[in-house]
């Protein structure tokens, strides 16, 4: 789908105000950044500013970009094995991450010390969960194995982004390469241990 110039316009503000609330946050601490030195360094007033976001901290996480309708349709409509759809979705949504690394280490650092931004991004992971659980309840015909495997794929990203975070050289991708890895080795591990096999 095409966004109206107007629409462009006002994701580019939003990610203005959003990079600047990092860097000030980089610089002072955001506990010590006022929405007024946020909307100086963005260019745009308080009033415009609360028209993004309400709060610094919800402008200190941004929006992190959303699994796009394109990705969840090719998980809803998949034919192939379901363990290398999800592993096509996550690697293409890790490669959404890694346009914008730097903003992704800046926002990790604020998650580490703001227990009101970790809040904020669990309320927006939530919602991308509810949207992976309607995608996948129709490739598991059933909704509770649908949230559960919603979860891990929501879990995975996380978990790659802060082996990314820790280990230094390593790539997003790389880093997901790992963690997938160790899914696997664990859900084997588990199917193992109750005489069950997987296809996957």
């Amino acid at each position: 789908m095409t966004l109206s110039l107007r629409e462009r316009r006002r994701q580019e503000t939003a990610f203005q105000i959003h990079k600047a609330t990092l860097e000030l946050a980089m610089e002072s601490g955001l506990e010590d950044v006022t929405t007024d030195e946020i909307a100086a360094a963005s260019g745009v007033s308080t009033r415009t500013f609360f028209n993004y976001y309400p709060n610094k901290e919800a402008a200190a996480i941004g929006h992190p970009p959303p699994f796009t309708e394109a990705q969840m349709d090719a998980l809803r409509d998949g034919t192939g094995p379901l363990a290398a759809d999800i592993k096509q979705f996550l690697d293409s949504h890790m490669e959404a991450l890694s346009q914008r690394a730097d903003i992704l280490r800046m926002v990790g650092k604020i998650l580490r010390s703001n227990e009101k931004a970790r809040g904020i991004l669990d309320g927006l992971l939530g919602a991308e969960r509810r949207r992976l659980t309607e995608a996948l309840t129709g490739r598991v015909d059933n909704r509770q194995t649908a949230t559960a495997l919603a979860g891990i794929i929501t879990a995975t990203i996380g978990a790659a982004i802060a082996l990314w975070e820790h280990e230094e050289g390593i790539t997003l991708g790389a880093a997901m390469d790992a963690v997938w890895q160790a899914q696997m080795d664990a859900a084997r591990l588990l199917l193992s241990s109750t005489g069950e096999e997987t296809g996957t």
